[in-house]
């Protein structure tokens, strides 16, 4: 059976991500987003920007679309478990300026499980890499945006469009002597 589109009509939605609301967004447009895996059934929305929102499960005909959707990988890549990579805590800072902080979480909240520390810090529990994270979470990313990431249990870091003197500071920082 071949999946179709929605009929796009005069409704608008908005998206919640983390507090922020994004939109508006017409039908058809929302149904690309569940094609690209950027909204599911977690996901929240309304059809005014400040009020009113609720979980994508909770509309019968918007859980229709998304069976509908064909089962495919996420539009975010997942991160491939290294050889023998354990579970670890990461400090994630970001400071999204370009508009894409919908992306962004979308990406972060599929990683694994998150908690959001302040305005621009998450802690995520995941199984990779600090360098692999911080590929995965500047994908969606723009020269506008900056982000550091911290593992907190190997005590490494990575990070994304900051400066070069940042680099040096940073780089100084974490080289502390073992005991």
């Amino acid at each position: 059976m071949q999946s179709q589109t929605p009929d796009p009509t005069q409704r608008q939605w908005f998206i919640q991500v983390d507090g922020q609301a994004y939109g508006p967004f017409d039908d058809r447009t929302l149904w690309q987003y569940m094609n690209e895996g950027r909204v599911s059934a977690q996901s929240l929305i309304s059809q005014a920007p400040n009020t009113g929102y609720r979980l994508v499960s909770a509309d019968p005909s918007l859980m229709g679309w998304l069976a509908q959707v064909p089962n495919k990988a996420p539009a975010s890549p997942e991160p491939k478990p290294e050889a023998k990579a354990a579970f670890t805590v990461f400090m994630i800072m970001g400071e999204i300026r370009s508009g894409r902080g919908m992306e962004f979480m979308q990406t972060l909240q599929s990683l694994g499980p998150t908690q959001r520390l302040g305005s621009t810090v998450w802690l995520l529990k995941a199984q990779t890499t600090v360098q692999t994270l911080r590929d995965i979470l500047s994908q969606p990313l723009s020269a506008d945006d900056r982000l550091f990431v911290l593992d907190s249990f190997a005590n490494e870091t990575a990070w994304f469009n900051l400066s070069p003197e940042m680099d040096t500071q940073i780089a100084n920082l974490w080289d502390i002597p073992s005991a």
